[in-house]
């Protein structure tokens, strides 16, 4: 189970995995199930699902869904409570001078003081420096324990962005709920990550990997320390782990 941003991809919006990657993928795919575990949500992925078939349970949405493809049906998922949702905008609204996005699962909308979808699966919060992210996820834990604040790479150089999901529905959560759809235990799972939101996913899976790239956090629990993203990291550890076994 492979984090994008970071590591299947560089940080950048429109980024999309490098040849040796996808050719690592594809190679994978007739041993083994592969799928993403990623914070986007689906609308934020075309680019990227054009380029790698996946077949079977990935993550989206920090957590909150587990969606098939490519039927691309939603198997699971946990959206924030309704109570919860409305103390954690408005605080947003009190402390932040920026403005914040609600995903409803088909789009990001921007919140006008007012309006919370029915079904909110991650509130989005762009540009943080690292200090005022931590104070932000601070402030935000108090608000409500029903819901998990943690912070996600920026696509902008130098900044934080925080997601704040349903407690249940983080990467973990995924994990948990992709080993009941194949069948397997956690134990058979290698998860690959680089960002502090992907120390949930490590430590759900058997197999910890972090990136080059990764934050200190995470290469402090992985069991292997992979090249970075722009080494095509995921490449060699398909390699180094999953062909290698099988040849």
């Amino acid at each position: 189970m492979i984090d994008i941003d970071g590591t299947l991809i560089p940080k950048k919006k429109d980024a999309v995995p490098s040849e040796k990657v996808i050719r690592a993928i594809k190679q994978a795919r007739q041993y083994t199930h592969v799928g993403i575990a990623t914070s986007r949500p689906l609308f934020y992925l075309a680019h990227i699902l054009e380029r790698i078939d996946l077949f079977g349970p990935s993550i989206i949405n920090g957590g909150a869904q587990i969606i098939d493809f490519p039927s691309r049906e939603i198997l699971w998922e946990k959206p924030l409570e309704k109570e919860d949702s409305e103390e954690i905008c408005k605080e947003l609204k009190r402390f932040i001078g920026k403005r914040f996005y609600l995903n409803n699962g088909s789009e990001d909308v921007i919140y006008d003081g007012k309006y919370v979808p029915k079904k909110l699966l991650q509130i989005y919060i762009a540009g943080f420096t690292k200090a005022s992210a931590d104070r932000a996820v601070t402030r935000l834990t108090t608000v409500s324990s029903n819901s998990a604040v943690y912070k996600v790479p920026s696509w902008q150089e130098n900044k934080t962005d925080i997601i704040v999901t349903h407690t249940l529905a983080t990467k973990q959560h995924g994990i948990l709920e992709v080993a009941k759809v194949l069948g397997i235990t956690t134990h058979e799972i290698i998860g690959v990550g680089d960002g502090g939101n992907d120390l949930p996913l490590l430590m759900a899976c058997g197999f910890r990997v972090a990136m080059g790239n990764a934050v200190e956090d995470l290469k402090a629990i992985a069991d292997y320390i992979a090249p970075s993203v722009e080494e095509d990291g995921v490449a060699e550890i398909i390699e180094k782990f999953v062909l290698k076994s099988v040849h």
